[in-house]
């Protein structure tokens, strides 16, 4: 019953942070484990981006929902899963022993959050597989993640309707 709910509620604000259908900023860095992360070696995969920190209460929240998403897209190498964190790397491992968070996570990721003037979290980001903003929002709502899975379907049917043609 709430997810019907859910279902029929209006898409979430957009940030000001970001504008639909410019280019999203480069991310060239590692994650916590060292792995390489470099957006502009994405172009092709749908990226989505959650900005966050471990004491921020509608950031931890939403983390179930979206790792459901995550898990749904982890052997789809072309759906992307970042997040950028405030905190250090101590703070954060401390922080997943008790939530579990399935996205690659940066830590001291002030520089990004800086960069984009983010000032409202958790905030979130889809950018199509162009390098292009296509859904974007900042703050508590319920039916984010539905949203951001809501998008990612939609650039994956755009992406196969134009492989078809």
């Amino acid at each position: 019953r709430n997810l019907a709910s859910i279902d029929k509620m209006p898409k979430p604000a957009e940030s000001k942070f970001f504008k639909t259908g410019e280019n999203f900023s480069k991310i060239k860095t590692s994650d916590m484990h060292g792995n390489k992360i470099n957006t502009k070696n994405l172009k092709g995969s749908i990226i989505v981006v959650n900005y966050w920190y471990t004491t921020c209460v509608p950031c931890t929240s939403e983390m179930p929902e979206l790792n459901k998403i995550a898990d749904k897209y982890k052997n789809d190498s072309n759906v992307v899963f970042i997040s950028i964190a405030k905190d250090d790397a101590g703070t954060i491992g401390n922080f997943l022993k008790l939530h579990p968070f399935k996205y690659a996570i940066i830590d001291d990721g002030s520089f990004f959050i800086s960069e984009n003037n983010i000032t409202s979290f958790p905030a979130h980001v889809v950018v199509d597989q162009n390098g292009k903003v296509y859904f974007h929002t900042s703050g508590m709502s319920s039916n984010t993640p539905k949203w951001i899975a809501k998008s990612i379907e939609e650039l994956k049917t755009a992406a196969s309707e134009k492989t078809e043609n």
